[in-house]
């Protein structure tokens, strides 16, 4: 599930012969259908929904240490692409004449991990970007202490899980 797929979630309750809109997204998408009208949907696991949460919670815990500089370059909506792209997590699906290329991200299918596999992937990410993006801006105590502090935070994100 992409981040955009993420904000269309919608939310309904089973009443034992039909089912409501339980979120402003549903409620959203029953006022623009019509009587009679076949909506199809696509089931997203409560495992998928809080991998991703937390996933987005950290990453933008992380994105709080980047200096202004960056922010400056790197709006904070994009930091996860922007990630994506360092870490080369796309196919390149077409290269243009000039060289340019068109790429498709690399999807992180949440809903397809464990538990454990879920926090085996973030454990691989985030030596990588502390070497590679926080360790570009900072250096010995200050980067020590900013990685640990993400850590901890890390800790109480799985927590919650």
């Amino acid at each position: 599930m992409t981040d955009k797929d993420f904000h269309k979630i919608q939310e309904w309750v089973n009443m034992g012969g039909g089912i409501i809109p339980h979120s402003s997204n549903a409620i959203e998408m029953l006022e623009q259908s019509h009587k009679g009208e076949i909506l199809s949907f696509i089931e997203v696991t409560n495992r998928d929904v809080k991998f991703h949460r937390c996933y987005f919670a950290l990453i933008n815990f992380i994105y709080g240490y980047m200096p202004g500089q960056f922010k400056k370059k790197v709006p904070e909506k994009h930091f996860y692409m922007f990630l994506k792209h360092l870490r080369k997590e796309y196919k390149i699906i077409f290269t243009f004449q000039d060289g340019s290329s068109a790429v498709e991200y690399d999807s992180i299918a949440f809903g397809k991990m464990s538990q454990k596999s879920f926090e085996n992937y973030i454990r691989e990410q985030l030596p990588w970007i502390y070497e590679n993006v926080l360790g570009a801006y900072f250096e010995g105590d200050i980067l020590d202490g900013i990685i640990e502090t993400i850590e901890t935070e890390f800790e109480k994100f799985l927590s919650k899980l």
